[in-house]
């Protein structure tokens, strides 16, 4: 069996760059000549034995990391632990299971029961103007009409695209070069850092309380001069707590000190809460990039997000979608219009928001009861603070409960779970029971636990 020691690697990497090492790694791993469970050598031993930099080792190994192709830490090094032959989101692949347990709380998308029927606005079409013409417009009039009516500030230009996940995707494609820095409200959704790190940027996580975003930690991460900030302007879809008015504005104020960094916002609940929605955009508008996910409240197969941008920056995206689909489908558009100027469209969202509401009254007593005090909040998802996120997730598998792990959504540290009440009917004292004892969980024997959660 060949022995895949340092020197095996020192003569076979010639291109001693970061980005050539990473190219040369992947394709030794692609061609099947490294295999799965490979172990590597250490940084400082290949670093020595190719005559350069540890630094441009541990980039090397940073990217193939974020690509998911190798995995480690510690003194047990890194090793190969996948064969993919293109990149793809990490943290969203590792978080889908084949295993079968009686209650996932994983499932952030809405009760289908619950949402508007699309039978009514496809019957009532009688004209789609441009259908099935390659018109590549950046978003039907119909549409563009009712979200300037129904925006959370006067944008200057829309784009209807495949989902709001594809318009967050074609916006930081578009306008954030690889390597750059960008500033990030932590907890952010999996995806969110996933795009990031294909992009290869460095991620700055800021810290939040409850009103929303820390001013400070947002100044100190101005300071690094980002290409862009995301954040979330309304309802958390990971911790499911509200960014207040009053934090908006402040951070726009500190804003004004860095003008070159873009804003982009995901709203992923519009109109699915009592209180109107929220922009940055009302006092930094050219600079916002406002994204809108009709997902949550329309049906995720309708397959429409929505962004606001000024007219220069929805040009931007517009010429990065044309390497691909360029336009989004015109019927789903005009199904989409019918729908939100229909006021019985808005009953169903609002009916569905109070259904949820009362669920999470619900639940948020069933965890007090249990010890686990924590803010009612809005939307789908709860952000629960344990000792050890992947024993607190193995200890409710081991109750056929499946959660999600906080690290896939959070680069700061305390561990956290999140899980989704979405499809949830009842049995809330029972998860809340199982919550308690998985929260205090700790790391397995020769690992570190977090500290002790803050409830």
């Amino acid at each position: 069996m060949e022995e895949f020691n340092t020197e095996w690697f020192v003569n076979r990497l010639h291109d001693r760059s970061a980005r050539g090492l990473a190219r040369q790694i992947s394709a030794l791993i692609q061609s099947g000549t490294l295999p799965v469970g490979t172990r590597l050598p250490s940084i400082r031993d290949l670093a020595f034995g190719l005559g350069i930099s540890p630094a441009t080792v541990s980039i090397a190994w940073t990217d193939l990391r974020k690509r998911g192709i190798i995995a480690g830490r510690g003194r047990r090094g890194m090793h190969v632990c996948n064969m993919f032959l293109s990149p793809r989101p990490v943290r969203r692949t590792a978080s889908l299971s084949s295993e079968n347990v009686s209650l996932n709380l994983t499932s952030y998308t809405p009760d289908p029961g619950r949402l508007p029927h699309l039978s009514d606005a496809f019957e009532a079409l009688t004209s789609i103007p441009n259908l099935n013409t390659y018109n590549d417009e950046t978003i039907s009039p119909a549409l563009r009409a009712i979200c300037a009516a129904h925006w959370p500030y006067p944008a200057e230009d829309f784009m209807a695209t495949n989902g709001a996940y594809s318009a967050l995707f074609d916006t930081m494609q578009a306008l954030i070069p690889p390597g750059s820095t960008v500033a990030v409200q932590d907890p952010a959704p999996m995806r969110i850092l996933d795009i990031l790190d294909y992009l290869s940027t460095s991620i700055l996580p800021l810290q939040s309380d409850t009103d929303g975003i820390l001013p400070a930690s947002l100044a100190q991460a101005l300071a690094r001069n980002p290409t862009a900030l995301y954040l979330q302007p309304n309802i958390n879809a990971i911790t499911g707590q509200r960014m207040s008015r009053a934090r908006l504005h402040e951070l726009a104020q500190i804003l004004r000190t860095s003008p070159s960094t873009w804003i982009i916002e995901d709203d992923a609940f519009p109109w699915f809460s009592d209180v109107l929605a929220e922009s940055i955009g009302v006092w930094l508008g050219p600079r916002v990039i406002h994204v809108r996910s009709l997902s949550k409240i329309l049906g995720p197969d309708l397959r429409l997000g929505i962004v606001s941008a000024s007219s220069m920056i929805i040009r931007e995206i517009q010429a990065y979608r044309s390497f691909g689909p360029v336009w989004t489908s015109r019927l789903l558009q005009t199904v989409a219009a019918r729908l939100l100027e229909n006021e019985k469209t808005h009953q169903t969202i609002h009916g569905n928001y109070r259904h949820h509401q009362e669920q999470r009254h619900e639940m948020t007593s069933a965890l007090r009861h249990n010890g686990i005090d924590i803010p009612t909040g809005e939307g789908f998802s709860f952000w629960i603070p344990v000792l050890n996120d992947e024993a607190a997730c193995a200890s409710l598998a081991s109750q056929n409960i499946r959660v999600s792990a906080g690290h896939q959504c959070s680069l700061l540290a305390p561990s956290h779970i999140r899980f989704s009440i979405s499809h949830l009917s009842g049995d809330f004292e029972r998860i809340a029971a199982a919550l308690q004892q998985a929260a205090r969980k700790t790391a397995s024997p020769g690992e570190q636990s977090d500290p002790k959660p803050v409830w």
